[in-house]
């Protein structure tokens, strides 16, 4: 496997995916490509086309048009390269009254690198009985086995797909601290797909936003906060401040008006917009998802 992942500079490579459901159009020539060993949140509102990619890059269903490609190799029903890819969605079709340690073993025998010790160590950790039959998991528990697998098959690309549902938060931030701590230990590429933005912004390195079937933005997380901030104030001031920058949001709650910002300025424009008699504040992750997914508006950013 280490020589097809030499074959390009990127584990994964998605050219010109396109994908109709009737009248719905999923995903509009959609492209992207990912480096190896790095972690990416995959952001986007219910709808915007996430598990629809998701599902194309693990053939578990197929695009209109485009392009696949993991580790050098066009990924469409190639055996060579499914066991390189976990992907674990957000619903599993496990046979119900298969035992999780049935479970287990299968993914053993499938995921070249399955860690059966490391499994057992988080089941542990996350207090998940491997005695227990599937159809006896709650929702947290589901997920928790998901999180399982996905972590010990230790993949070269393992994604998530809404890895924490129905957990609480003490056993979200376990998840998130295992996660991290495999991901140095054991370097991958990790692509995931969560609406828990603010909670999560921490784990990822680069984040891909996906509106309507597009990917509208794709950038280091440490730029994205750099880049987002808001600007208050009396609104002729805070009009006259924004007048030239790119406002994605902007709204008047009493007698001050808040506008949204996302740009990268240079520090001469900042010292300009701090001497125009406004307040400057970074903006929260969940906000600025909430800005950018944002249908309403159709430039690109």
């Amino acid at each position: 496997m280490n020589n097809m992942e030499q074959m390009s500079s990127f584990i994964l490579e998605v050219s010109g995916l396109t994908k109709k459901y009737r009248d719905v159009t999923a995903l509009k020539n959609f492209s992207v490509k990912l480096e190896s060993n790095k972690i990416y949140g995959l952001l986007g509102r219910n709808g915007a086309g996430k598990t629809t990619l998701l599902d194309i890059i693990t053939s578990r269903i197929f695009a209109d048009s485009g392009e696949v490609m993991v580790m050098g190799r066009n990924a469409v029903e190639n055996q060579e390269i499914l066991p390189c890819i976990c992907y674990m969605p957000e619903k599993n079709y496990f046979i119900t009254s298969t035992k999780v340690s049935e479970i287990f073993n299968s993914a053993a025998m499938f995921f070249d690198n399955f860690d059966m010790q490391y499994a057992d160590q988080l089941c542990d950790k996350f207090n998940l009985d491997k005695r227990k039959k599937y159809k006896a998991l709650s929702r947290g528990y589901e997920s928790i086995l998901r999180i399982i697998i996905g972590l010990a098959s230790r993949a070269p690309l393992t994604i998530f797909d809404e890895p924490v549902l129905g957990l609480d938060a003490a056993v979200r931030d376990l998840f998130y601290r295992e996660l991290l701590d495999d991901y140095a230990k054991n370097p991958r590429t990790l692509i995931i797909s969560t609406h828990l933005i603010e909670e999560s912004a921490d784990v990822f390195e680069d984040v891909l936003i996906i509106r309507e079937g597009e990917l509208v933005s794709q950038m280091q997380v440490t730029d994205l906060r750099e880049m987002a901030f808001y600007i208050s104030g009396r609104p002729a001031d805070v009009e006259s401040a924004a007048a030239g920058h790119n406002v994605i949001h902007d709204e008047i709650v009493g007698n001050v008006r808040i506008s949204a910002i996302f740009e990268k300025l240079t520090e001469e424009s900042m010292r300009e917009l701090k001497s125009c008699n406004v307040d400057i504040a970074p903006i929260p992750v969940q906000k600025l998802f909430i800005y950018l997914t944002d249908s309403s508006k159709e430039e690109k950013l």
